[in-house]
């Protein structure tokens, strides 16, 4: 703690959150933005001669600092200080990375594997289709959030795509989750970076990743030669759709393998579609159940109650997913049944919606696209409703709903003028 610098650059220097091969990363403080962020330091014994340190601390950089996706670790900034180039990022509190769920003993359910597997796939289909190849896609490089959002990190050896100078040589990813192309140190596309996830895919399964050998020579022959163990059988919450997934990730052949992400978030959508939309199989009793312990409906009648049943839809959400984004033109108006959301304007968090609260009632009352971002901070189930409540409500439900709006409104407003005093202070 003695060697701890007390700031880097404007930021101020909290803790040390970890060491790694290229430095140190501390927890500090942007005292202009007033939110913790993570700084990653590399230190003088990992700058050599070649100056490898400094050139992947500048890739990262690059790279993920133009990717702005809720599953890609966002870098705020990076410089230099004393000499030893620094990167400041995202901050996940209390946050871990997926090699924590590695273990045959650490397993984390299937549907919980999908949902982190889809999540990671979207970064890299964002990434791949921003000219943003990873390279090095591990358990190591994903965190996980406490509420189970997934977080692509360390850029430091991706490649630009359309860059004609070399970024970094010799650094082709970790050998445990190279593809065929790497292995061979053969062109690499998109569908490597697919080839690594299916390895990750498999290992959060199996608890053993699919390629294992004594040395690197016998790794690289499995790599590029051999079948994975098939998970069937020895897995028993692994179907054969699912198995299709993963093997299908794996693919030595890139003509049978997937080409991008958005393939692989298709596949896993459709495996996971009946837990997605579990809430379109319950009676109708059923959700009247769970709505009479909602917030916003607290004062509806049971015949006010049948009215709104009759035109919302249920709908499933995957932590992280986004409900809808900046500019949508959509009308329809969300209630929370189950989970959370986190709502964003220009990237920047402006408040978090529990269960029972609502969502997107300002573009369902008056036309216009939506103003903010809204995602799921963990697996949630939303009531939507998009039809004009004054062509399916009866008067009295109306009033009701008219109601329910106007105090969420002024709540919405309170807490608003509450923040903006605090910031003035």
């Amino acid at each position: 703690m003695s060697n701890m610098p007390l700031k880097i650059g404007k930021y101020e220097v909290i803790s040390i959150l970890g060491r790694g091969a290229m430095g140190v990363v501390y927890r500090g403080h942007d005292p202009y933005v007033d939110r913790p962020v993570a700084i990653k330091l590399a230190t003088h014994a990992e700058i050599d001669s070649e100056g490898v340190a400094r050139r992947l601390f500048v890739n990262e950089a690059r790279s993920a600092g133009r990717l702005d996706h809720p599953h890609v670790l966002k870098v705020y900034e990076a410089g230099e200080e004393d000499g030893q180039p620094y990167m400041v990022m995202e901050y996940i509190d209390g946050g871990d990375t997926l090699r924590n769920h590695c273990a045959r003993e650490a397993l984390l359910p299937v549907e919980q594997v999908l949902s982190i597997i889809r999540q990671a796939a979207d970064a890299l289909d964002y990434a791949h289709r921003h000219g943003v190849l990873h390279r090095d896609i591990k358990p190591a490089n994903i965190m996980l959030t406490r509420e189970g959002v997934a977080k692509l990190g360390d850029f430091g050896i991706a490649r630009r795509l359309g860059v004609d100078q070399t970024q970094i040589v010799g650094w082709f990813g970790s050998p445990l989750y190279m593809s065929p192309e790497q292995a061979r140190d053969s062109d690499i596309t998109p569908q490597s970076d697919l080839f690594s996830l299916g390895s990750v895919f498999y290992e959060m399964l199996a608890g053993i990743p699919p390629f294992a050998a004594k040395g690197l020579t016998g790794l690289i022959q499995k790599v590029c030669y051999e079948d994975p163990p098939p998970l069937m059988g020895t897995q028993t919450e692994v179907s054969e759709q699912l198995w299709q997934i993963v093997k299908r990730l794996l693919e030595k052949d890139l003509r049978r393998r997937y080409k991008t992400g958005a393939e692989v978030m298709q596949d896993i959508d459709a495996l996971l579609g009946e837990a997605r939309n579990f809430a379109l199989t319950l009676s109708e009793d059923q959700k009247l159940a769970l709505m009479k312990d909602l917030a916003f409906f607290k004062d509806f009648t049971r015949n006010e109650f049948k009215e709104v049943l009759k035109v919302a839809t249920w709908r499933r959400y995957s932590a992280g997913e986004t409900i809808f984004a900046e500019g949508d033109k959509e009308r329809a108006f969300f209630v929370i049944a189950e989970g959370g959301l986190g709502v964003l304007v220009n990237s920047v968090r402006i408040c978090d919606l529990e269960e029972g609260e609502c969502v997107g009632e300002m573009e369902y009352l008056a036309e216009g696209g939506r103003n903010a971002k809204v995602i799921a901070n963990r697996d949630s189930t939303l009531v939507r409703i998009d039809r004009d409540f004054r062509e399916w409500a009866s008067l009295p439900c109306q009033l009701r709903l008219s109601r329910a709006f106007q105090h969420a409104l002024i709540e919405r407003l309170r807490v608003t003028t509450r923040e903006l005093s605090r910031a003035l202070r």
